[in-house]
This record gives C-alpha cells, sequence and structure tokens, in this order.
C-alpha cells in the first residue's frame, strides 16, 4: 500500500511550460577557459555560435532570488530548485530548463576579442607579463528561452507557492536585475526577458493537448495568466545605486588595435557600431583612485586592506593552492558599461611621434596614429552600485565621483598628454529610501555652480564615516 501511495503521488498532475527571448542588452562572457589563442573562449555550440548553458543560467537565477527574496514555503521551494542533505537524500529539481540558443544566425558579427592588462595600484603602471584577451558575446542578440515546471499529484497543494516563485523570476528577468557569466561587476551579462508566455496543463484532462503542444511546438487555448499572482516579499537590502552624467573635456581613447593597415594604430574601442566606455576601465581607475585615498588619508599603504578587497573584489592569484587555500572576494561594486551617447561625436586622427628622452630628437620608426573621441555635445551616463552598502562606502565612492567631477581622474589611455577627462553634469544617489542630486548649472555670467538637491550634511556624515573607520583601523 505504501508502494502503490508513493506511486499516485508521483504521477503528474500538471505541466506549466515557460517560453520567452532573452535579449542581451550588454556583451556578456561564459566561457570554456583558456584557448589555443584567446586566454578566455566563449562557448559554442555545434554550429560554432554561441548559446547560454542551462546550469549557468540556473544557477544564477536560483542565487538571485536567494540573495534578494524571502522564502514562503520550503517544501515548495525545494521542489522547485532542488535540494541535497549531507546523506545524499534530497529532492530534484522540478524546474527544467533548456540551454538557450541564438535564435537566428544570420549575423555572422556575433562575437569580439577584447584585451585587458592587469594594473599596478602602486605604480598606476601595466604589470608585467599580465596583458590577456578574451571573447565577448556582442549585445542585442536574442535566445529562446525554454522551460517547464512539472507539478507531481504529490505537490498539487503547494501549486500556487510554485507558481509565486515563477511570478518572481519572469518579473526579475523582465526588469533586467539578473545577470549571467563572468565579469558581472563591471556590465557584463545583463539580459531582458520579453514575449513571455505560460501555458498550463492538468492531467489526465488536458493529455491530448499537451501532446500536440510537444508535436507542433505551440499552443494558445492553455494560456496562464500570473497577472493576479503577488510575487516574494524583497529582503531588506541597504544596495546603494549611482546615476552620473558626464561629457569628454578634450578627448577620450580606450584603445583598440587593428591589423588593417588601412587603420590606424589605435581606434576608440566599439560594439555594434557604438562608441563605448567599457565597465573594466572605468571600474579599474575607480578602484585605483579609491585605493590611493584611503592611502592618503592612512598616511600608509593599504593594498592589503580587507575591506577595501571585500569591496572591490580581490582573488589570490599568488600562492600555490597546494600549500594554501586561495582566498576569493566578489565585487560589491556594479559598474555598467556605457554607451557614449551622440551619434556625431567626433573622432578624428592624430599622428604622434615618440621622443628620444636622452637626445630630444625622435625615435626611428617610431610613428604611430591613434584615433581618439573629441569633445561634441555627447553625455556618459555611468551607473554604479554598491551592493549592501555601508556608509563609509558611500563616502568613498562620493570623493572618487567628485575627483571625476573636478577633472581630476582620467579614464583610458593616453591619460599623459591629456586625454581620457570627463566633466560632471549631474550625479544622483539613491540609498536607504533618500535621493540626493548633485547638478551643474551655468549663471548668467557663464560661471558653473554647483546644486545639491537633499541633506547635505547627510552627504557629508558619509565621508564622516570614511575618516571614522579609518581612525578606527589605526591610520
Amino acid at each position: 500500500m505504501q508502494e502503490i501511495k508513493m506511486a499516485n503521488n508521483a504521477k503528474l498532475a500538471s505541466v506549466i511550460v515557460i517560453k520567452g527571448i532573452l535579449k542581451n542588452v550588454s556583451p556578456f562572457v561564459i566561457g570554456t577557459g583558456k584557448g589555443d589563442i584567446i586566454d578566455i573562449e566563449i562557448i559554442k555550440d555545434e554550429n560554432g555560435n554561441p548559446y547560454i548553458p542551462a546550469t549557468s543560467f540556473v544557477g544564477a537565477l536560483r542565487h538571485f532570488i536567494e540573495r534578494n527574496y524571502k522564502e514562503w514555503d520550503k517544501n515548495a521551494w525545494e521542489y522547485f530548485w532542488g535540494s541535497e542533505t549531507n546523506n545524499n537524500k534530497g529532492t530534484q529539481s522540478h524546474f527544467i530548463v533548456s540551454d538557450l540558443r541564438l535564435r537566428n544566425d544570420e549575423d555572422t558579427n556575433l562575437i569580439a576579442v577584447r584585451d585587458g592588462v592587469a594594473i599596478d595600484d602602486k605604480t598606476g603602471i601595466a604589470k608585467n607579463q599580465a596583458k590577456y584577451d578574451y571573447e565577448i558575446v556582442n549585445k542585442d542578440l536574442e535566445f529562446e528561452l525554454k522551460a517547464e515546471i512539472k507539478i507531481r499529484e504529490g505537490f498539487k497543494d503547494k501549486k500556487s507557492d510554485i507558481l509565486k516563485i515563477l511570478k518572481t523570476i519572469i518579473t526579475e528577468l523582465e526588469a533586467g536585475n539578473v545577470y549571467f557569466g563572468a565579469f558581472t561587476t563591471k556590465g557584463f551579462g545583463r539580459f531582458n526577458l520579453k514575449d513571455v508566455s505560460v501555458l498550463n496543463f492538468d492531467f489526465p484532462g488536458d493529455g491530448k493537448k499537451y501532446l500536440k503542444y510537444l508535436k507542433d511546438g505551440h499552443f494558445q487555448e492553455n494560456n496562464l495568466n500570473l497577472g493576479e499572482l503577488d510575487i516574494f516579499p524583497l529582503k531588506d537590502n541597504n544596495d546603494c545605486n549611482i546615476t552620473a552624467d558626464f561629457s569628454i573635456k578634450s578627448s577620450l581613447i580606450i584603445s583598440s588595435y587593428t591589423t588593417d593597415p588601412e587603420y590606424p594604430d589605435k581606434v576608440h574601442i566599439k560594439y555594434n557600431g557604438k562608441n563605448v566606455l567599457t565597465g573594466t576601465s572605468l571600474k579599474g581607475a575607480i578602484r585605483s583612485r579609491a585605493f590611493r585615498i584611503v592611502n592618503t588619508l592612512c598616511n600608509s599603504n593599504q593594498e592589503e586592506n580587507g575591506d577595501l578587497r571585500k569591496l572591490f573584489g580581490w582573488a589570490d592569484t599568488e600562492n600555490d593552492k597546494e600549500n594554501k587555500e586561495k582566498i576569493k572576494h566578489k565585487s560589491r561594486v556594479i559598474i555598467n558599461e556605457s554607451i557614449i551617447e551622440n551619434e556625431e561625436v567626433i573622432e578624428k586622427e592624430q599622428t604622434r611621434i615618440k621622443i628620444d628622452r636622452f637626445t630630444g630628437g625622435t625615435i626611428s620608426g617610431a610613428l604611430f596614429q591613434s584615433k581618439p573621441l573629441w569633445h561634441n555635445n555627447e553625455n556618459i551616463r555611468i551607473k554604479i552600485k554598491i551592493k549592501e552598502a555601508q556608509e563609509w562606502e558611500v563616502g568613498l565612492l562620493l570623493l572618487v565621483l567628485k575627483d571625476l567631477w573636478n577633472e581630476d581622474l582620467p579614464i583610458g589611455g593616453e591619460k599623459n598628454i591629456g586625454r581620457g577627462i570627463l566633466k560632471g553634469k549631474k550625479i544622483e544617489i539613491a540609498y536607504k529610501g533618500k535621493t540626493y542630486t548633485i547638478s551643474r548649472n551655468e549663471d548668467d555670467n557663464n560661471i558653473d555652480k554647483v546644486i545639491v538637491n537633499g541633506d547635505k550634511d547627510e552627504l557629508e556624515g558619509f565621508v564622516k564615516n570614511l575618516l571614522e573607520k579609518l581612525s578606527i583601523a589605526g591610520c
């Protein structure tokens, strides 16, 4: 009798089918590791097209929901995602997702290669033998999402809670809040879900309809409306969101190289024909300046400061894993890539030469060309998020943004000849339910004036918290 009861509980009661289109609104990197030529190669299907493995998709999705939402029903949660206990007894996941394949592969411009280099925090120059290159999947591609949720007889009474989990997932994917792949703290891996349809088949009544759906691949009669369902309640968080608008003061170049002899030696990096301020360059500059500010206030080297490492991310790459377990901290600072918004931004080639510092003459064969961007009413919107921000961390980022605003923090290459300086236009800070705005306006005499909306004392209080934090640390 016990076996019969268990068999009845295992029967399928319902199947929920989810279909949609997942579009990457930024480049993403889901790699296979080091390749023969490229340091990080993109994972590809049998046709050579990039795809999103279901393991990467479900893993990132579950981690995001666990971090940001409260669980309502533990049994429904473990039934949906699966669970494992110490004695190897657990529940198999009933959320079944297929690999997300490219919707159409007519576009051959799917993958690009970018260069990276590790910068020494002390000197501000590239570390020796620290250059690397990696493949990225270009933005604005569409991937097909196909998933099912199997609900068995023993969990029919949990169907409402299971659908609430699904509604929460769809809500976050449509809002573009879940990131997938590598380099997500540098603006990679942002996706938006669209054209979502949810079908519900209850058995045995909908058995023939389900078979017809499996045969045809589409079915409209059994659409399920999730609109009336609630989503999970959000956990309280102290994320700080910063949105800042800048323009180029003079010129800017984040170098991209080509082997075509007709092109300049260096041009500003683009994807899909649009100029971009990369998250890697921007975050590297912000991280370096944050360490410098702390070093200045402490009058000592804080390169090994644990709190800063946890804030900006750090991995122990020097210790042999056989001798010592490597320590890793995922960055809590997320900086998005920024499109330079102005199709008419000026791109002008400039020819330069290298000078021998001893003779003052030119170095033979050292003529080269670069093609930077030049100021032309463009707008660069920078978005920064600090996860679970503490007040001293907000104060530190405010000091970094102050340097960026005051034209004291260059971004990109050729900084030694004045490139990469940005001019602040507006900064908006949202933290703990409050919003602070800093904007620049010109008066009748063309004199810049900075206008602050919000409690100035609270903004200054964030910096005071930083100073108190450093004084406690013995600075």
